[in-house]
């Protein structure tokens, strides 16, 4: 992996790493919630031998990317990630993301499609679709329940949806234990933030770029929201290919990295090399 690099931003000093050659296309990956870098670190040399030019960073509040500074929102990550791409140089990229980076890389991939290659998602929904009156209710209130909660408590809870593997929940919970406890509730009220709220994002959006849908056969997150309604985001957009990684939860870029590489690579050289 190349040193890393970092740019200060809104109180946070911001890292990032490439790997690859300069002159291959990029592919910027984007973790989920409360994880960092390191849960792509089986996609990145995989990336790298099929030609490709590898970003990846922990957004502010996650790994290495502390203090959060200002408060950690889907607009603010999309800020942040533009000012990376400006500062390591890259034009264009194809974003890939996990959970919340996939809802970070839908909303940039709205706000500057002159910079988007294409759009890979893994297990997140689309924030072009109006929220439930429910949800948009329950959004105000959560952040008290969860002050309330004991920290530890949650992150338990959190994991029992996170991967079907307990490998990888123990890399999870690593990832967690260092958030402290205000940070760990602003950066899951993010997450809630794309299911639960308006982005902004028109309901008729069509995605401009050749589009990637991913979840894991087993996730089970959310009440197996991103089973139930991926089909139907398949349906909304002309340029979607719809695939499930096999023996696979809600993190399947590490409960299945063959498989998950499988599905990416393929889609990276049908529509990007």
């Amino acid at each position: 992996m190349d040193e890393n690099r970092s740019i200060t931003r809104a109180g946070s000093k911001i890292r990032y790493w490439l790997d690859g050659e300069s002159n291959n296309p990029v592919v910027v990956l984007t973790q989920g919630a409360t994880l960092d870098h390191m849960s792509f670190q089986n996609q990145i040399p995989a990336l790298v031998k099929n030609g490709y030019r590898v970003l990846t960073w922990d957004m502010r509040g996650h790994g290495a990317s502390v203090p959060m500074g200002r408060k950690a929102t889907l607009q603010v990550h999309v800020e942040d990630l533009l000012a990376i791409m400006d500062h390591a140089g890259v034009a264009k990229a194809t974003l890939v993301g996990h959970s919340l980076g996939g809802f970070v890389s839908q909303l940039f991939t709205y706000q500057h499609p002159e910079r988007v290659e294409a759009l890979a998602v893994l297990g997140c929904t689309d924030i072009s679709q109006k929220p439930k009156l429910f949800y948009r209710g329950m959004y105000l209130i959560m952040p008290r329940i969860l002050r309330k909660m004991h920290l530890e408590s949650f992150r338990e809870r959190t994991l029992e949806e996170l991967s079907i593997k307990d490998s990888v929940k123990e890399y999870a919970r690593a990832a967690m234990n260092h958030i402290p406890k205000n940070d760990f509730i602003k950066i899951i009220m993010s997450g809630v933030e794309a299911l639960w709220t308006e982005s902004g994002v028109p309901a008729d959006h069509k995605i401009p770029v050749p589009f990637l849908l991913m979840h894991g056969d087993s996730d089970d997150a959310n009440g197996k929201i991103y089973q139930k309604e991926s089909p139907e985001w398949e349906k909304r957009q002309p340029s979607c290919s719809y695939q499930t990684v096999p023996n696979a939860g809600h993190t399947a870029q590490m409960d299945n990295p063959e498989g998950f590489n499988s599905i990416l690579i393929e889609f990276l050289n049908q529509e990007v090399i």
